[in-house]
């Protein structure tokens, strides 16, 4: 309505100001948003245990460089475990608990359960608190090494003509991974001028080897998903064995990637790197242009 004045600054629709007000709350000499001393607050806060109270051990512990996990409070240093045990739903609960006090969690309890199959066994959600925290002062944080830049990588890649051979290999038939690493539309190597031979999944590692020799290529990639019964370490041992045996190793880059492979479980099968989850075809190339110009 035209005459309608509501005496408060933040109001939805029009708001008709009477003559000689500035703003509407100037009529109850100042809302609460211009004139905040005029909230009156109650005082319902647990002089135990308040947000205040609860910050304050977080904040030492920052100050002295020590950190906790956290779920539901800043620094509770609560942690979730999940467990599979192949007993009943009964059997399996009490050894779940009895196996939290084991890792040192305190007041340890089930926050969630469910039987997956009676022959399976039960799977166990728990939460508890660790009564310990980290110094970050002595953290061991690997280095990481920066990638060597785009172009440069392309004008090496396109003036040496460098080609790779890759494949998933063994029984794996995951493809996605090695398609991202090579793949001109994910941003994979081929973009930098690799010629990339791919050969496809579950490809055994001799026909990796015949191709390297077939095509010219001195850089193996292979990538290893399945890591049940340690396959990914047999499948890069199997491709270093295999390049010993027939005279080619020291001729050969080998690379090696897969969610559950990292780059010393690699060098300790052989392989030359290995790359793991989140990996982008750009630190693999930065790899290959630096083992190539012989700085790694």
């Amino acid at each position: 309505e035209d005459d309608y004045m509501a005496p408060v600054c933040c109001h939805f629709g029009e708001n008709n100001l009477s003559s000689g007000l500035k703003q509407p709350c100037d009529s109850i000499a100042g809302c609460t948003l211009c004139n905040p001393e005029k909230s009156i607050y109650i005082d319902e806060l647990d002089e135990e245990d308040n947000a205040n109270r609860r910050l304050e051990k977080p904040a030492n512990d920052e100050a002295a460089g020590l950190i906790r996990p956290e779920v539901e409070w800043a620094g509770d240093g609560i942690v979730c475990v999940t467990i599979l045990i192949p007993e009943t739903a009964d059997v399996a609960e009490a050894a779940a608990l009895f196996m939290a006090e084991k890792m040192g969690l305190k007041e340890a309890e089930v926050i969630h359960k469910r039987v997956m199959h009676p022959a399976e066994g039960t799977l166990f959600e728990l939460k508890g608190r660790l009564d310990f925290a980290v110094k970050k002062s002595e953290l061991v944080i690997k280095k990481k090494e920066l990638p060597i830049d785009e172009d440069e990588i392309t004008d090496f890649i396109r003036r040496e003509k460098v080609s790779v051979v890759a494949a998933t290999v063994g029984e794996d038939e995951h493809s996605v991974g090695m398609r991202e690493i090579i793949d001109i539309k994910h941003g994979g190597i081929e973009k930098y001028g690799f010629i990339c031979h791919y050969l496809g999944t579950s490809v055994p590692v001799s026909k990796l080897i015949d191709a390297s020799l077939e095509t010219g290529s001195k850089i193996i990639l292979i990538s290893t998903i399945i890591s049940h019964n340690d396959i990914h370490r047999i499948n890069m041992k199997r491709l270093t064995d295999l390049a010993v045996e027939r005279g080619v190793r020291d001729n050969l880059i080998l690379i090696a990637g897969g969610t559950q492979v990292t780059d010393e479980t690699a060098k300790d099968s052989g392989m030359d790197a290995g790359f793991g989850r989140g990996t982008k075809g750009h630190s693999v190339a930065s790899f290959i242009v630096k083992r190539l110009r012989g700085e790694v």
